[in-house]
């Protein structure tokens, strides 16, 4: 029997498998990532509120932050004074 004395190659070969591993684990995560959207839940979910607060001033959604806006309410005076 022959035992190997020159493991010169062994290192090269463990880092090609460990790169692949990598890769393809990468991969799979990025594939599992856009599959449920993860990023997009993140970034719209808090942004419904975050409109109703540009549009209107309110943290609320937009439906809701609307009429909430004090050009809404009904005042009931005038402020011309040819009515």
């Amino acid at each position: 029997m022959r035992t190997l004395n020159n493991r010169k190659g062994q290192f090269v070969i463990e880092t090609v498998l460990m790169m692949v591993i990598t890769v393809g684990f990468f991969i799979w995560g990025m594939g599992q990532l856009k599959e449920s959207k993860f990023l997009s839940k993140l970034i719209s979910g808090p942004w419904e509120k975050v409109a109703g607060m540009i549009e209107s001033g309110n943290w609320e959604t937009r439906a809701v932050a609307q009429t909430k806006h004090p050009n809404t309410i009904d005042r009931g005076q005038s402020l011309d004074p040819g009515d």
